[in-house]
């Protein structure tokens, strides 16, 4: 039930994947499952504020929105994945 809120969680993120890592990892260290985990990776390294406003000047709101909730599904879909195959 975590995935959906950490992927949307992950949109005010301005986070390097290379930091990203770490900061997983401690996560995982925690206790926090990995497709939850995964989901956060994906959606801080997909979509972060300073993105949305270099995109927007070149897209258009409806193409910006688009963007947006397709990395936000991917990033549902991937945690919900990697979740269901760590349970395997």
């Amino acid at each position: 039930m975590a995935v959906p809120p950490v992927a949307a969680l992950g949109i005010p993120m301005y986070v390097r994947t290379e930091t990203m890592i770490p900061l997983c990892y401690a996560l995982m260290q925690k206790g926090v499952g990995i497709g939850t985990v995964m989901a956060l990776m994906i959606r801080g390294a997909g979509v972060s504020i300073p993105e949305i406003t270099l995109l927007s000047a070149i897209f258009k709101k409806k193409l910006l929105i688009a963007y947006v909730l397709t990395i936000f599904a991917i990033a549902t879909i991937t945690g919900y994945l990697f979740n269901f195959l760590g349970q395997m």
